[in-house]
């Protein structure tokens, strides 16, 4: 190991220090990029999609209680969608795997929750407050 060391020159060591720091760049770049379009927008959305179709959407940021909903495609392929408070789930489904039942509930822009089986997306996104909300709420 001592020989090792020697090998390396003061250089060397400073070049990989700034490349270690360098591989941070785009994670600090992409989490301000999202902080900041989340602090502009004021509404987080639920909008679940079919086969890319938007099926419905939901506005959790303001949602209090428990609602459930049933998504049945064409196939009769069935998922249950359960919104509590301001977090989104898949309650059940009767596809195969099952990965969709066991993901954790989601609530912040960005988290999505995918059946694959039945083409099930159901993702978080931030929204714009309408100008008159603004305005009402100043």
């Amino acid at each position: 190991m001592r020989e090792f060391f020697l090998m390396i020159k003061k250089w060397d060591l400073i070049i990989i220090i700034l490349l270690i720091l360098f591989s941070f760049l785009p994670v600090s770049i992409f989490s301000y990029q999202q902080a900041k379009e989340t602090e502009a927008s004021s509404r987080y959305v639920a909008v679940i999609t079919v086969d890319k179709k938007v099926v419905k959407e939901i506005e959790i940021s303001s949602h209090t209680g428990t609602q459930r909903f049933e998504i049945i495609s064409q196939d009769s392929d069935i998922n249950v969608i359960e919104v509590k408070d301001s977090q989104v789930r898949m309650k059940s489904a009767n596809c195969a795997d099952q990965v969709c039942v066991r993901t954790r509930a989601i609530s912040k822009p960005g988290q999505t929750i995918i059946c694959l089986p039945h083409k099930i997306v159901v993702e978080i996104k931030a929204v714009n407050a309408p100008l008159e909300e603004m305005i009402i709420s100043s």
